[in-house]
This record gives structure tokens, sequence and C-alpha cells, in this order.
């Protein structure tokens, strides 16, 4: 038998042309036929709403700041702007979730997930690797 060659070994993957480990699971390279990326985009609804609101809010401030009771309304406008800002940062914070799928002849199985797009290249690269090495 063919000595191991390691493609990738870092925090709960192990890749080589013999064997790849994701997150506990072991997987026979020889039983691989493909691997792929998929991804699931961020869900950004509550913090769209939170835009909505802050600035539906925002505007609303708008009147007593313009009135007879200019601190209450200035209070009012800086809350309320803040929430709109913080829907704002909440909303560029999201990320999508990227997928190693794993392909053989029973057909295609999740591998691990990651929020942490280059994390997933370097595991689809190394088992591509490993798959192409094996031959």
């Amino acid at each position: 038998m063919a000595d191991e060659h390691v493609f990738l070994s870092e925090s709960g993957m192990y890749v080589s042309n013999t064997k790849v480990i994701l997150h506990g699971t072991t997987y026979a390279t020889a039983n691989l036929t493909s691997v792929t990326e998929r991804f699931t985009p961020a869900s950004k609804g509550c913090a769209i709403l939170l835009i909505a609101l802050g600035a539906l809010m925002t505007l609303g401030s708008l009147g007593p700041l313009f009135s007879k009771e200019f601190g209450t309304g200035l209070v009012m406008f800086v809350v309320c702007a803040g929430i709109f800002a913080a829907g704002v940062a909440w909303l560029r914070s999201l990320k999508p979730t990227y997928h190693v799928v794993l392909a053989s002849a029973s057909g295609e199985r999740e591998g691990m997930s990651s929020k942490d797009h280059q994390l997933v290249e370097r595991v689809i690269s190394a088992i591509t690797n490993a798959i192409t090495h094996r031959g």
C-alpha cells in the first residue's frame, strides 16, 4: 500500500489520499467521486425590519425636534437614529454559510459547514487534490 499523503490537517479536519475526517466523521477517499461548495444566504429579515422601524421612528422624531420641546426631540432623534444605525450594522455583519458537499456512488452528503469561506475553499481544494492523487 502506498504511503499516506496529508493534504490538510487543522482543527478537526484531516484530508489525506486515504481518508477525509471532517468534524469527527470519517470518509474513505476511495468512495468519494467529487466535492463541491454550496452556500446558504444569511437571513436578513430581522435586520431589514429593524432598519425600517428605525427609519420610520427617526422620521417621526423630526416633529418634536423642531417644536418647542427641542431637548426631548433631540433625545428621541438620537435614540431613533441609533436604532437605525444598529440595523444597518447588523445587516452589514451578516454572512452566508458555506457547505462542503461530498458526492459518492450512494449520493451527496454535506461534510461540513462554516461561515469562513477561505476555510471551506481550503478543505475543498485538499479533498480535490486527495481524490486526484488517489487516481
